[in-house]
């Protein structure tokens, strides 16, 4: 649409529901004819309308704002009100109206879709495939709207915007017939996967968008929340024992549909609706997808539909990051192997599932890390382009072996293979951090927030960051805000601990400490019995009571023995905390690491059997 000689940029539905209303000026639409005559064969709700007529008079508004175009008739609908003239003489160029004042019908081409092929998907019910085109071969109106300053004309097509980031909201079940969620999970974690194989598309992680999602807002909002181009809204519902899967890509800025389409679909056929809704997504996204692109999207990690919908169950179960998630996700994951062997990402995700036992600090080093070992390795044999096995093999590297020079490889490896994957940068940034390597770390993790800015951890990891720089006034405020989002994410606790430390507020601090120990715990049982102490005697005492309850603990079970020393240290118990911190080396305690720098252990500065602990922890060394 032009206005005296100005590009008019107008929405797709925008421009539809213009050319509707001018077609039938001489009467009042309903809203049901408009939703028939723009979104036709799709659900959508009354606010995507009325979002599209005030984008509508905004537009018209911007050029002539004491004219009145659009009339809405209480209960009825809309009528459009302008004056319209038609002339003869239209001369076209390259899909734009250039004469002034003047209007023609015209016959809009369908768009050559001769290299998008898709493969016919299993269920048939005799209806025809619904497809969005994104102009079909209509007759439309090219229109003139007079006034004293300009006329407003409409082309054909406005220029499509580029558009990079995207979510994917989790799949969801309106049927109520009881999927099981992990597959729906599962789903969503694989279509996110393969979007994100995609160097032009930034895709922001599962985690980050099960959060967002929870608070069950729309696509819009959501999309808004996660610093979104797009977004991929998809639900899925049972049909006479098959399953339909209805999906479309909605732009966030304008609240526009890229497209909308239903699958049906078979159990064995998950992989059609996947390439199906990541080939229509890549194709809308990426101005002339090369044939590349579009085969890289495409590869099927196993032929078997059994193994790839328990892997699926695997990776919602990994997700969970508890001991139980991590024993039914190796579970799942073997059985996944069970069924091919040369399954690479199931190889991968068990992997990850023994990293998590070892991380999380569920299973000492001994009964976990050679297992990761022996699973990444594996992955990486079936197929040396596993940017995930690069990453899950260089957190082995730094937080087990200590070896930095292969932590540097392979997560260089892992950015270099999907450089808009966030989880690389985000481990990247943290370790460069905990080895003194602040200013290139904090330029990571912050590339790591614009792909993903919701993500928990890393908002915690730049916290740390800037703790370590000292700069802890900015590492409060973010921990601040990050433990009012999520007040269940115990990290923000932890490290508020150590800013309140580093402020000496004492007791601020030990309350943080309190906190973190009672959300890991699942129960604040034994901190009650600490505050009651501390209540009845003194805090050393209350400290040696929570120290010694600890010890008996890990004589019964295994968890990180930093967690000992720490609680050792702010009674400044020298021998206690020095015994521990050796336990913890011993056993190759992940977070042992980040006494490089936690100040609750500086009063031992100087001391020779701490500073040989320090030293062996330093890269080189």
């Amino acid at each position: 649409m032009s206005h005296s000689g100005e590009t008019v940029k107008l929405a797709p539905k925008v421009y539809q529901a213009l050319v509707f209303l001018i077609e039938n000026r001489e009467r009042v639409v309903s809203k049901d004819e408009i939703f028939e005559a723009v979104w036709p064969d799709t659900f959508v709700e009354d606010n995507a309308l009325s979002y599209t007529i005030s984008q509508l008079r905004k537009a018209l508004a911007a050029y002539e704002p004491e004219t009145k175009f659009i009339e809405t008739v209480p209960r009825r609908g809309f009528r459009f009100v302008g004056n319209v003239t038609k002339q003869a003489g239209l001369v076209r160029a390259e899909g734009r109206v250039i004469e002034r004042q003047t209007v023609e019908e015209i016959w809009i081409e369908e768009i050559d879709e001769s290299n998008f092929e898709r493969q016919p998907l299993a269920l048939s019910d005799g209806r025809p495939n619904r497809v969005n085109r994104y102009l079909g071969a209509a007759l439309v109106a090219c229109i003139a709207i007079m006034s004293v300053s300009g006329v407003l004309f409409v082309g054909l097509k406005p220029d499509a915007p580029k558009v990079r980031s995207i979510a994917v909201i989790p799949l969801e079940d309106i049927s109520g017939t009881g999927i099981d969620r992990s597959l729906l999970v599962g789903m969503t974690y694989a279509l996110i996967s393969q979007l994100g194989r995609s160097a032009d598309l930034a895709v922001r992680p599962l985690s980050s968008t099960l959060t967002a999602a929870s608070a069950n807002e729309d696509a819009i909002e959501i999309g808004k929340k996660l610093g979104v181009d797009t977004v991929v809204e998809w639900n899925i519902q049972s049909v006479e024992g098959k399953f339909r899967v209805n999906a479309r890509l909605v732009s966030v800025a304008d609240g526009r549909q890229l497209w909308n389409e239903s699958f049906d679909y078979s159990e064995t056929d998950v992989f059609k609706v996947q390439d199906a809704v990541s080939e229509l997504t890549a194709k809308a996204l990426i101005a002339n997808l090369p044939d590349a692109e579009n085969k890289r999207l495409h590869l099927r990690p196993t032929e078997s539909n059994e193994a790839y919908q328990a892997y699926l169950r695997g990776r919602f179960h990994w997700g969970q990051r508890t001991r139980e998630g991590f024993t039914k996700a190796q579970e799942l994951f073997e059985q996944a192997i069970a069924l091919d062997p040369k399954f690479a990402v199931a190889h991968a995700g068990l992997a990850d599932v023994h990293l998590g036992f070892f991380d999380y600090g569920f299973k000492p080093a001994a009964g976990s890390v050679p297992f990761a070992l022996a699973a990444v390795n594996r992955a990486l044999q079936l197929d040396p382009q596993l940017s995930e096995a690069y990453s899950t093999q260089a957190s082995i590297e730094f937080l087990h072996n200590r070896n930095w020079l292969a932590t540097e490889a392979n997560l260089k490896r892992a950015i270099e293979l999907s450089p808009n994957d966030p989880t690389p940068k985000l481990r990247f940034g943290w370790m460069l951090t905990v080895i003194g390597k602040t200013d290139e770390g904090l330029e990571l993790l912050l590339t790591a927030e614009k792909l993903d800015p919701t993500s928990n951890i890393g908002q915690a990891n730049i916290a740390y960051n800037l703790m370590v720089s000292g700069k802890i006034d900015e590492a409060e405020t973010r921990l601040q805000k990050l433990k009012t989002n999520a007040p269940n994410f115990s990290l923000a606790n932890w490290y508020l601990a150590t800013v309140y430390f580093l402020q000496n507020n004492a007791e601020e601090s030990l309350e943080e400490y309190f906190t973190a120990f009672s959300i890991d715990e699942g129960n604040s049982e034994q901190i009650d019995k600490v505050r009651a102490a501390m209540k009845s005697s003194s805090r050393d005492a209350a400290l040696r009571i929570w120290r010694e309850d600890l010890e008996k603990q890990y004589e019964q079970k295994y968890f990180p023995p930093s967690n000992i020393a720490l609680v050792a240290a702010l009674a400044k118990d020298r021998d206690q905390t020095i015994k521990w911190l050796r336990e913890a080396d011993r056993v190759r305690d992940p977070w042992f690491l980040q006494i490089l720098h936690d100040p609750e252990y500086r009063f031992l500065q100087g001391d020779p059997e701490f500073d040989q602990l320090l030293t062996s922890l330093r890269p080189g060394q």
